[in-house]
């Protein structure tokens, strides 16, 4: 033990070696040291270093380059993800028929591309696959989180992207791929994307083809000087690429770093001014407690989530039409906005006896604030994927109660289907053809793609950041004290203090 005492001895400063370094080797000579006497030698000796000014950037720069190299081992450790990935195409066929521009069917490709897309990012669709018993994905945080979290994380953990539109044949080429930590589960779950990619291509297909032989081939066609041409063909999808073998996907290991280089920094100021620290410490619990504690006295707020898709039309009144692509969602909802948040519409959704909104403030609040509250909690927007080219759009609604939370954004859908029906109703009315196509919902519809579901955790209020935020109030005010008080004094000490202060 003596042997490491000196070896930890020679890291005091040149000074203090060369003035107490004999009396010091005669002291531990005479004695038998144990660990306690070496942790002690070893704090005194990072002490001294740190309290001469040069030497504290010194101590600063080893304590954060040795937490920055102990968190990119950490990284090393970690759970190790892979991604496996695969290449699908929609590929346009033209039709002799109905003859039109390559622009035209790949715009319609796109349309077809995104619906699927959105489709299979669902929550009905990701429930199936993570509950495949092929697959079985996910199994440890379906026994720890909601079903809605997890299948969000592996809705982050799917990507489904545009890889490529300028092709000769107008194909547009879809990338797949899936981050997971078992390698074969990776694979697995790609080759059943782009399964399903391909079949519901082909349902697709076969449903329109379906809708439009019955649509033509009974009444309608009495109507018609001439029988109806062959249906009209569709996109034909199939996989170019197929699942790889998964690819070692690492963490990223800059974030490790820098986390690493923070909690090295913050050691280092712990040792340099440790009296200081512990003269913060009431500081920062006191502000963290005074936040916390009142955000329990804020009512929880849950969001609940749904989403609506707008179906291209199957049938046009004119059969040698070829049919147009699906109105994106953010042009219709520049159209049925108006009509849905207005303060009449929102009105008589706060009011609805099946819900009731709102019921405490409408009681000291005028009418006009409770509606300008609800428009501020009902968000109504495109999807994140593709915001100018998708179909599909998001409904979510927040509130202090989970089950009013949903009923309210399946009000709201229903009120979204009421007023597209009304919009597609009053421009069917011109003709029988478009009539009928309005009645069979053949022509552009909104349908339901994902129903609302039931939020379990809430979402808000941030309850930790603004305990976080106390914490931040606290210490700048502690600092603030430590900053307006006199510094003690330095201790005189002569050498046998020096010495016996180290434990020796």
């Amino acid at each position: 033990m003596k042997r490491w005492i000196r070896f930890v001895a020679l890291f005091y400063p040149r000074g203090w070696r060369e003035e107490f370094g004999d009396e010091f080797d005669a002291v531990l000579d005479d004695i038998r040291p144990g660990w306690r006497v070496f942790a002690n030698v070893l704090r005194g000796a990072v002490e001294m270093q740190i309290s001469e000014g040069g030497n504290w950037i010194k101590i600063a720069g080893a304590m954060a380059a040795l937490g920055a190299l102990v968190a990119l081992g950490l990284s090393f450790v970690v759970a190790q993800n892979y991604s496996s990935s695969a290449t699908v195409a929609l590929v346009p066929q033209p039709d002799p028929v109905r003859p039109a521009s390559a622009e035209v069917l790949q715009a319609r490709a796109m349309t077809h591309a995104n619906q699927m897309k959105e489709e299979k990012l669902s929550r009905a669709e990701l429930s199936l696959i993570a509950n495949d018993p092929r697959l079985l994905l996910y199994t440890e945080d379906m026994k720890r989180m909601p079903l809605d979290d997890v299948l969000a994380h592996m809705r982050r953990d799917i990507q489904i992207q545009v890889k490529d539109t300028q092709n000769a044949d107008g194909a547009i080429v879809l990338s797949v791929s899936f981050l997971y930590p078992d390698q074969a589960k990776a694979q697995a779950t790609v080759e059943e994307l782009t399964r399903k990619f391909v079949e519901q291509d082909q349902n697709m297909s076969k449903e329109d083809t379906a809708a439009y032989l019955g649509f033509w081939g009974d009444m309608v066609q009495a109507k018609l000087s001439a029988p109806a041409p062959p249906p009209p063909t569709s996109e034909v999808a199939r996989v170019l690429s197929p699942a790889d073998q998964p690819l070692h996907s690492p963490p990223n290991r800059f974030v490790f770093l820098a986390w690493g280089l923070g909690a090295g920094l913050l050691v280092a100021i712990v040792i340099r001014w440790p009296r200081g620290v512990l003269r913060l410490v009431p500081f920062a619990a006191a502000g963290f407690l005074l936040a916390a504690a009142p955000s329990y006295l804020l009512h929880n707020r849950f969001t609940s989530t749904a989403e609506m898709q707008i179906t291209p039309a199957q049938i046009t009144e004119d059969p040698l039409a070829t049919p147009p692509p699906a109105t994106p969602a953010i042009e219709f909802l520049k159209q049925i906005e108006p009509q849905l948040l207005n303060d009449a519409e929102l009105a008589y959704i706060i009011e609805d006896p099946r819900l009731n909104l709102y019921s405490e403030e409408r009681k000291r609040k005028p009418m006009e604030e409770i509606i300008q509250t609800m428009r501020n909690n009902l968000r109504i927007n495109p999807v994140e994927t593709a915001p100018h080219s998708s179909s599909a759009f998001r409904i979510s609604f927040t509130y202090s109660d989970r089950f009013k939370a949903q009923q309210t954004v399946e009000a709201v859908m229903a009120r979204i289907q009421d007023l597209g029906n009304i919009q597609r109703r009053s421009d069917a009315s011109r003709n029988f053809k478009a009539h009928t196509i309005w009645e069979r919902k053949a022509g552009e519809i909104v349908d339901v793609l994902d129903v609302p579901n039931l939020p379990y955790s809430p979402d808000g209020p941030p309850r930790l950041l603004i305990a976080l935020s106390g914490l931040g109030a606290g210490l700048l005010l502690g600092l603030f004290r430590l900053r307006r008080r006199r510094p003690d004094p330095p201790p005189q000490l002569n050498s046998n203090e020096i010495v016996l202060s180290n434990g020796v």
